[in-house]
Parts: C-alpha cells; structure tokens; sequence
C-alpha cells in the first residue's frame, strides 16, 4: 500500500481580496505526479506559495502533514519540500557533487572535504542508477541533467514534496518525456509530485493526475486520461460568461492578405545557430515565428531583431530605408516596437491608471522615442508636460491581476498601430484565458497589416497562427 505523502485537511485562507481558499482537502501519495491546473487567482498558485513556505500565521491551525507529520510552521514546512525552477540554475560554476552537497558540507568544510563529498555524491547517483559525472560543472549539463540532478539533490537532503515549477526552456517534448521518465523513477517510493506550469503541454507530459482549482476552490481530482479535450477541460477551469468571452477571443480570424504582402522590416546578416548567415524579409500582415531552444540564442535573436541590442554585422531595411548597424533610435523611428515580459509591470506604467497606459501613444506631445525608450520618465513627463501633479491611485495598473496586465500592454500597442511588433515568450505567463488574449490580438494586429515577430522556444501556441516557423538551432 503507498504511503501517504501530503495531506490537507479543509484549508480556508484569504491573504487578499483576489486571492483565497476554501475548504481544500487533499492528499497525494508516494509516486503521484499530480498537476495544478486553474486560471490565475484560481487558487493553484497560493496553494503552492503555502506548500513552498510562505505560511500564513492562521494556518498554523490547520491540519497540514507532510510524510504524516504535522507542519507547524515555515521551516516544518521548507524542510520538506523541495522546488524546482529556472532560477535554481543560476549559479553554474558548482561541479555536481558541489550542487547536490553542499547544502550540508558548507563552504570552508568543502574546501577540506572536496574528494569525499565527490565520493558520496558518486555514490549516491549510483544507487539511485543515475550516470552523471560527479566533477562536471553544472553549465556542462544538458538541460535535461541539471533537473536530473535537482531530483536527485532532492532525494539527498531527504525531502518528501517535489514541486516542480518550470516551463522547461531549452527542452524539446522528447526531453521533457525523459525527465518525467526519470522523475517517476526516483520519486516512487519515498517521495510525491506536483507540477505547477503555465505550460499546457509541460502539465501534459509530467502529471499522472490533475487537481483542477477555480475561485479557491477545488473543483474536480482525476486521472488525465479522464480529461477528453480542451473544451471537457475549460467546463472545469471556466464559469459560463468566461467560456462566453474565450469563444469570442478564438473566433476572431486571420484575415487572408490581397496580393503578396509588401515587406516593412528587411534583416541582411543574421547569424543562426549553425553559423550560417541569413538574410529575412518580414511582410506586412505576416505572423514569422523563429524557435530557439537555447536560452541565451533566443535572447540574442530577439535583442538583436528589436535593436534593443547593437549588432554591427547587420545591415537592415526599416520602412525604405537601409541602415547598417542601426541603432535602437532608428527602430523607433521606424515604428518597430517590442515586448520582452509579456504579463508583467515592466511593461505598462504601474504608478498609472489602465486609461492612461492607453492614452500615452496618442499624446502628440511625447515623441514615439520618448514613449518606447524612456518608460521610467513617463510619469514625470506627464506631470510636466501636462500639467498633471497626481495619479488617481485607486484605479492604478498594479492593482490589476496578469491578464488585464497583458490586455492593457497589446491594447496599448495596437492604438500605437507599429509597423513592426516582436514578441519574446508571449505565453509565458499566461494562464487559459491569456492565451486567446494573446492569440487574438496577434491576430488583429497582423490583420491590420502589422508584421509580428514571435520568438519562443517550442511550437506550443503558434501553430495555428504563424505564417512560417523557422528553427533557429
């Protein structure tokens, strides 16, 4: 019979006036790989935050137990659930045996102890049949090893709950198969999963079961198999006025373009992965998404295309003008506009209401270089440019929860109406509903004859509405 690995016996909390549960029971067994699924505020993501450490003092009432002990507090708690992320991977200059280690040895003890930490390691990974040198830097790794390797540190310091919170960059679906593989082998008798990923195709390959949260609530536990398609899905994670508003946002069409469409945005010398050097003509009305695994590629690509980044091997052609080594000025100037934390306050000015975020394109007196390049001094322009000494606060943009973040943000660009628009990782926050968001906007932007440059490193999303995919790698 499987131990039981996490219990939660009707949890009730509120921390804000969005974000809440109640009544959650629950529990996950020795090899359950369970997925969270919900919208954002659903309740999935608190109960997480929760499960990581950041307990609420009135939760200290309730009945959590993990490897059936109570959690009486934060460190109870930290202790025994380990969380895997990007961020993990940060410090890359650690060899193996460092990395899975040196949480208990420290550093002066490493120093000393160096050779026999690596023995243990080496160990340790064998018997867990896990081959992986234990002297190889942590940067060497695949993407696929270093969260091996996050498991199997999980294992060592004795943690029950693996929460896996990745989107899995620079992972194809054959890999992210492997590692769920491998995961499941590790994890089956000592230790439970959940997976917690804006991903629908992550939750897919990893979860064995799904735990579906709406407004707090737990509102279906099954199997996968048992989900049919996404609409049996969206019955579940959505209310009917919701369903109402998706279908709407999916209906909207790509219109067909009359004629071959006229090129607004030319790049001469781009260097792809191989080190072959092409060259890339953009159309008006044109979806072009490029797909890079590499996470450093994918960067390069979007700084470089956006002009964010200076690139003096390229020469390029913005309206009909060519320029070498054009400078971030120029793209401006041109109308080539980009977003690189789709879903996030970096885009959009927080100390500003939703109005004014979608006001400041039609104010002739901020130049569109002053608008795209100086965000940080748009208040301060407002104030003295137009005579505005105060922001209503109640009706600020950091009040607003993801999805109104990312509507505000392409609705602002579109009243903008660039020729050219970059997108780097537009779903990666984006729950559901901010996928149609972000789907149907590029729609009416490349319908209105906008050129959209999407650059991600999977197909997921941008299948059905991209004109070409063109793989980087």
């Amino acid at each position: 019979m499987k131990k039981e690995i996490l219990r939660i016996n009707n949890l009730s909390v509120s921390p804000s006036s969005v974000q809440r549960l109640e009544n959650v029971t629950l529990y996950i067994l020795e090899g359950d790989m369970v997925g969270f699924l919900g919208l954002t505020y659903s309740g999935k993501d608190l109960m997480v935050r929760i499960l990581e450490g950041d307990m609420p003092e009135e939760l200290r009432s309730h009945h959590i137990y993990i490897g059936g002990r109570r959690i009486a507090g934060n460190a109870n708690m930290q202790g025994a659930v380990y969380r895997i992320a990007a961020s993990n991977y940060m410090i890359d200059d650690w060899s193996v045996a460092e990395y899975v280690g040196l949480v208990e040895s420290g550093w002066f003890q490493l120093m000393w102890k160096r050779r026999r930490l690596e023995e243990q390691v080496k160990a340790f990974l064998k018997e867990l049949h896990v081959e992986l040198d234990v002297s190889k830097k942590m940067k060497e790794l695949s993407e696929l090893e270093k969260r091996i390797v996050d498991v199997a540190k999980a294992k060592w310091q004795g943690k029950k709950l693996l929460i896996v919170e990745d989107e899995f960059e620079g992972m194809g679906p054959e890999s992210i198969r492997a590692f769920a593989a491998v995961m499941k082998r590790l994890v089956s008798r000592d230790m439970g999963v959940i997976i917690n990923s804006h991903s629908d195709m992550v939750l897919s390959l990893l979860s064995e079961k799904y735990v579906i949260f709406k407004k707090g609530r737990i509102v279906k536990k099954c199997r996968k198999d048992y989900i049919k398609n996404s609409l049996h899905l969206e019955k579940f994670l959505l209310g009917s006025g919701v369903i109402s508003k998706k279908k709407g946002l999916d209906s909207y069409m790509l219109e067909e373009q009359e004629g071959e469409g006229k090129p607004v945005y030319r790049i001469e010398g781009l260097r792809m992965s191989s080190g072959k050097v092409q060259d890339f003509n953009f159309l008006k009305g044109e979806i072009v998404t490029f797909l890079a695994l590499d996470g450093k590629v994918k960067e390069r690509f979007f700084m470089v295309l956006s002009g964010r980044r200076a690139a003096p091997y390229l020469s390029c052609v913005l309206g009909s003008r060519m320029y070498r080594a054009a400078d971030f000025s120029d793209y401006v100037r041109e109308k080539i506009v980009s977003v690189m934390h789709m879903g996030s306050e970096e885009e959009v000015f927080t100390g500003m209401s939703a109005g004014e975020n979608l006001l400041i394109p039609s104010l002739r007196k901020i130049s569109s270089f002053e608008y795209i390049a100086n965000s940080s001094k748009i208040p301060r322009m407002l104030g003295e440019e137009l005579m505005q000494t105060e922001i209503a606060p109640e009706s600020t943009v950091e009040n607003l929860g993801v999805n109104d973040i990312i509507s505000i943000t392409l609705e602002r660009w579109y009243i903008y109406n660039p020729k050219v628009l970059i997108l780097f990782e537009p779903f990666a926050r984006c729950d559901l509903m901010g996928v149609s968001i972000v789907k149907s906007y590029i729609k009416k932007f490349a319908n209105r004859g906008t050129a959209v440059i999407i650059i991600k490193s999977r197909e997921e999303y941008v299948e059905d509405i991209s004109d070409q995919i063109i793989s980087v790698d």
